[in-house]
């Protein structure tokens, strides 16, 4: 009897068993948040399950997910980031006594509808031509393919319907215009595209920058630095170098150049000469004698300075002789923040694009340098003699010795610290950005205290100097919250116009500056085919090499709409042809109508081989346009 009981006990816990009533119970299976799919911008997504105190691991790499697997934290959701990204995330959850949770994935895209950037082929004068431009991402198909800007070459027209361009090619010249289509949810999409008719070989652009480039290295580059000169035709070679008050500044605009140039071209003279330019660079911080400090110039004594410029050097203020080994360098201090940023936009660049340890060793030293002096003097620039220079207080909470914050200030300091974090990797600069940014309140100072745009009364200089720092801040900051909040300021105080627009409130979205504007559209990943189209404009038109001094008078014109409220101002922004040469041109006021005189002085060129090379780089200039 017992043993029947006995038997019968067993048969009834097999069958419970069996039927799951004495199994573990079972994790729920991890949910996510927005659920896998296709999305037009980047995202967050958020893992959940609804088993309390269960814990989540998840793999992004197409690994099985284990319980090694990294555990997801509500407070750092998977950020999927850039365009043409595709990730499977895998999840699994467990919890302490209970069986793991069935394994879960999904599969998510940045895939918005767009059109593909793309060079059509050069077309052959007189003879019949076709090319189809593509789309890609959000729903097809696509179709209403239209000219949104500028014009189609003589003889061809386009289907709107499959977005080929088809005719027979006219004379030779080049045209740029912008496309838009839409897919099939009615998302439109815009981009830049620009087609040559002529002989294949290099086009009208790249003629220019050959130019300019052989003025750059026969008349004005001299080991690092880029000068202006009074007598460039002199037949003895007496150049008569100018500009050394600002010359580190427009120096660093020809070392960001040439460092894009070598990105593009890869040629072994290429990387020679943006070598030798790390290399003067270099050779400035040794010349001054103090650690971490550049002047505005510095020059050997048989450089072809112009007159009178070393004269009485032992007895100039702002004048210094180099020391020992330097003694046949002179340099001029007083050094600024411009000089500074300059020497930082050229230098940041170059070590991200020159593949040669040397040069990048130097670039590394000289930016850890600078950080380093700027912060042991408390966030100023200081001259040998122990003072601060006149444009040298870099602290963000300040603004001309009163305790007022001061966003220019702050961008140009997070930049520099950013860079030397960037290229040495020492934890120090990043805890001191971090410092600054949040304990002082540096994003603060840049949003509400960057006194740049200031109607009328603008000081075109400031902008493009936050305009540098801002480029290099943006591009460098990988932390997806503080890089959104940094785009936000960037955007509302630089790039757009204010709300309710008036004339004086016009920002760079309007400027037509080839040079500001790729620095704000590819450091913060926006799109604006139109504001491209208008940076190419300029590119275009703009004087053919050598690039010399002369009086321009535009008021005369009628063909320019002048600005009634400010008739010493156009309406919109001039040609670059128009304009007052210019150490930088890109950093004066673009609607200036009148200025310059026929002085004859040659500028260095890189007004136009940085926003060249820039097209090149960032892919919206076409290497036989």
């Amino acid at each position: 009897m017992y043993a029947r009981s006995w038997i019968a006990c067993c048969l009834l816990w097999l069958s419970a068993s069996a039927c799951g009533g004495g199994a573990a119970e079972q994790v729920a299976a991890p949910e996510m948040d927005p659920p896998p799919g296709r999305f037009d911008s980047d995202l967050e997504v958020t893992l959940g399950c609804a088993t309390p105190g269960a814990a989540i691991h998840y793999t992004t790499d197409g690994s099985l997910p284990g319980r090694d697997a990294p555990v997801f934290s509500p407070e750092q959701p998977i950020r999927i980031q850039g365009v043409g990204t595709e990730i499977e995330i895998q999840a699994l959850a467990v919890a302490e006594g209970m069986a793991d949770s069935p394994i879960v994935s999904g599969r998510y895209a940045v895939d918005p509808f767009r059109l593909v950037r793309a060079f059509p082929p050069v077309a052959t004068p007189q003879a019949a031509y076709a090319y189809t431009f593509q789309a890609t991402g959000g729903e097809p198909p696509y179709g209403d393919w239209r000219v949104q800007r500028g014009e189609l070459p003589a003889g061809m027209s386009l289907d709107a319907d499959s977005g080929e361009l088809a005719g027979t090619a006219g004379d030779a010249g080049f045209s740029y215009f912008v496309l838009c289509a839409s897919d099939a949810a009615g998302t439109e999409a815009c981009e830049l595209y620009g087609l040559r008719c002529g002989e294949p070989g290099p086009g009208p652009l790249a003629l220019r920058a050959e130019g300019y480039q052989r003025v750059y290295e026969a008349r004005h580059y001299t080991h690092g630095l880029a000068f202006n000169c009074r007598t460039p035709d002199d037949p003895e070679g007496n150049l008569r170098y100018s500009t050394c008050g600002d010359c580190a500044f427009q120096s660093g605009q020809c070392t960001q150049a040439m460092a894009l140039r070598y990105a593009v071209t890869r040629s072994d003279e290429a990387l020679e000469l943006i070598r030798d330019h790390i290399d003067g660079w270099r050779l400035f911080q040794l010349v001054t004698g103090m650690p971490g400090l550049i002047g505005r110039c510095y020059a050997h004594k048989d450089w072809p300075m112009e007159d009178g410029y070393w004269d009485d050097v032992d007895t100039q203020p702002d004048m210094h002789r180099g020391q020992g080994e330097y003694a046949d360098y002179f340099w001029k201090g007083d050094t600024s923040r411009d000089q500074v940023s300059g020497a930082v936009n050229g230098l940041a660049m170059a070590y991200d694009l020159v593949d040669d340890e040397l040069a990048r060793s130097q670039v590394r030293d000289f930016l850890v340098a600078l950080a380093d002096h700027v912060w042991d003097h408390g966030l100023k620039i200081v001259d040998p003699d122990g003072e601060t220079t006149h444009y040298g207080d870099m602290d963000g909470e300040t603004w001309e010795g009163l305790p007022v914050p001061n966003g220019m200030n702050a961008v140009c300091c997070l930049a520099w610290f950013k860079a030397a974090h960037h290229v040495s990797g020492e934890q120090r600069f990043d805890d001191y950005y971090r410092e600054l940014a949040f304990e002082h309140d540096y994003i603060g100072a840049m949003r509400d205290h960057q006194w740049v745009y200031m109607g009328y009364g603008t000081k075109w200089y400031n902008v493009y100097l936050v305009y540098q720092n801002w480029f290099h801040l943006m591009r460098l900051e990988q932390d997806p919250p503080l890089r959104e909040t940094y785009k936000a300021i960037f955007r509302d105080t630089l790039w757009l116009n204010i709300a309710d627009e008036t004339t004086p409130n016009r920002k760079a979205v309007v400027e037509a500056n080839p040079v500001k504007t790729p620095w704000y559209l590819f450091s913060t990943g926006e799109q604006d085919a139109e504001a491209l189209y208008e940076a190419l404009w300029q590119v275009v038109v703009f004087s053919e090499p050598p690039l010399r001094d002369r009086q321009v008078t535009n008021s005369t014109k009628p063909e320019i709409e002048k600005n009634p409220a400010q008739t010493d101002e156009a309406l919109y922004p001039l040609p670059s042809n128009l304009r007052t040469p210019d150490m930088v041109i890109w950093h004066r006021n673009p609607y200036s109508l009148d200025g310059g005189s026929d002085s004859g002085e040659e500028r260095t060129g890189c007004d136009y081989l940085l926003p060249y090379w820039l097209g090149r780089y960032y892919g919206y200039i076409g290497p036989d346009w």
